[in-house]
């Protein structure tokens, strides 16, 4: 679907898969580039709440590009964590007790410079280097789908 888009709207999209740990750049629907990708130090677990480091599943989109003094990671691709589904996940957890009572939501899930560590670490993010952040940053722009994939069924 994400790729789809890209083709039909004749821009870019980009898609990680948390299981190869890499991060994909379409455009037009063709694959550009393909990068190493760090996680959540607990990215392959399923992402329910704000402190949980665990890399969101899920289509997303970019909302705002940061750079310079607006992000600690280099550059950075904000994304709309939590989606609709997700807040539908996070509630039924709630409602099950499976989510510790204080534990909120989460945010701030961006796709930033600074990795190249060659292990998970952030906390929910994904990371890159920065001579990688500096050409996914190139082609995005607010609205960019992206579809994070891997470890769960829906």
């Amino acid at each position: 679907m994400t790729v789809a888009e890209s083709r039909e709207s004749a821009d870019a999209a980009i898609v990680i898969d948390k299981l190869k740990r890499r991060l994909t750049v379409y455009y037009r629907g063709l694959k550009l580039a393909e990068y190493p990708a760090e996680l959540g130090a607990n990215g392959l677990r399923r992402k329910e709440h704000a402190g949980d480091r665990a890399t969101p599943e899920g289509m997303y989109r970019v909302v705002k590009l940061k750079q310079g003094a607006a992000t600690r990671y280099y550059k950075a691709l904000l994304i709309n964590y939590p989606n609709v589904e997700d807040r539908q996940r996070y509630a039924q957890g709630k409602a099950r007790g499976t989510i510790p009572r204080r534990a909120g939501i989460g945010n701030l899930i961006e796709i930033h410079g600074d990795g190249g560590e060659g292990k998970d670490w952030t906390d929910g993010c994904v990371a890159l280097t920065n001579d990688h952040m500096d050409k996914v940053f190139a082609r995005a722009r607010i609205g960019t789908p992206v579809t994070i994939v891997g470890t769960y069924d829906r």
